[in-house]
């Protein structure tokens, strides 16, 4: 594989040229993929809108497996949990995948053709197209802090996420994962077929029209004595703003001294279409698939703030806050935040 490093030190015209001759030799091996692209494609689609429909699962609970997937194999990050994991999901199509993304992994590999799947930008330079595998470490890191520091781990709504398995295993920590019923039979089956080990997690079916999450956690053994990190992702932008609320107003209520909730959010304007048109039809596919965007925060004026505002009507404070795409002058878009319980002055 080509250096990288060695490259950004040659140069201009000589970068260029080695880019080129790398683009050659990809078009070969791209037009042999065709066939594959093409049949690969089909059964994706078919696996993760119509398979998914018919199991009753939920299509955006699959994607972060779907991009960490990705990232294995595009060597920004190792994730063999989840290569293994997608193998056996009847909502994924591993062969899809590497159908219609193999001519790029084998390029990158050969002669070191790379392209944004291939790369990862710094802290603070995050565009939307960036934005996925960025979100990723950065979730990682919260989970591997506390995974250390933590006695006990709450992942609601994580969907298909191996996050919890990945950075818990052989820890003395107690980890919690909850989401719709269908969604985590589907997840216990899979892990199951692929000769995954979870036995130390306790996953948790909520059907939440009709139960109350916090009644199910804590018949699961959750002990509200102990220190806790609720990580929550990329989940409140499914739901109404009260709901968002009164679901960490919950989570609030059962934290104690040193618990820790870790959450993402978007912006207003990102949802309403005026920041990306690629962003707007992602959105609108998502919509079709019943799932439609409802939460943001309105960023557009110092984001820091509003984000520290709303924290503190759910009786949060806010500990440590990620901007993506800080460094750049780009409307605020997505951000990543900590935050503790609010001590009340007596």
């Amino acid at each position: 594989m080509t250096d990288k490093n060695k490259n950004k030190q040659l140069p201009g015209i000589l970068r260029l040229l080695i880019k080129l001759f790398q683009i050659i030799l990809y078009i070969p091996i791209q037009v042999i993929f065709i066939p594959f692209a093409i049949i690969g494609l089909i059964a994706g689609i078919y696996k993760e809108m119509v398979k998914s429909k018919k199991l009753g699962v939920s299509y955006s609970a699959g994607q972060a497996l779907q991009y960490r997937w990705i990232m294995h194999y595009f060597e920004t990050r190792p994730d063999p949990l989840s290569v293994s994991f997608i193998k056996y999901f009847p909502c994924e199509s591993h062969f899809g995948l590497w159908a219609t993304m193999g001519a790029l992994i084998i390029s990158q590999r050969l002669f070191g053709f790379t392209t944004r799947l291939g790369k990862l930008v710094k802290p603070g330079e995050e565009t939307l197209d960036s934005t996925a595998g960025i979100r990723v470490l950065v979730f990682d890191k919260i989970m591997e802090k506390y995974a250390q520091e933590m006695e006990q781990i709450v992942l609601p709504g994580v969907g298909f996420d191996l996050i919890a398995l990945e950075f818990t295993k052989g820890k003395e920590v107690k980890v919690f994962e909850l989401d719709q019923v269908n969604t985590l039979n589907v997840k216990v089956e899979t892990l199951k077929k692929a000769g995954i080990k979870h036995d130390w997690i306790t996953y948790i079916p909520v059907d939440y029209a009709n139960e109350s999450w916090v009644d199910k956690l804590l018949e699961a053994g959750f002990d509200k004595t102990k220190k806790t990190l609720f990580l929550w992702q990329s989940v409140s932008l499914y739901l109404e703003t009260d709901i968002v609320k009164e679901t960490l107003g919950e989570m609030t209520d059962l934290c104690v001294d040193g618990s820790i909730i870790a959450q993402d959010f978007y912006s207003t304007a990102f949802m309403l279409g005026e920041i990306s048109k690629i962003a707007t039809k992602n959105m609108s596919l998502i919509e079709k698939m019943g799932e439609p965007w409802k939460f943001t925060i309105d960023m557009s004026n110092d984001p820091k703030t509003a984000v520290e505002s709303f924290l503190r009507e759910c009786g949060l404070k806010m500990t440590e806050y990620i901007q993506f795409g800080e460094k750049l002058d780009i409307e605020p878009f997505y951000c990543i935040v900590e935050a503790e319980k609010l001590q009340v002055l007596r």
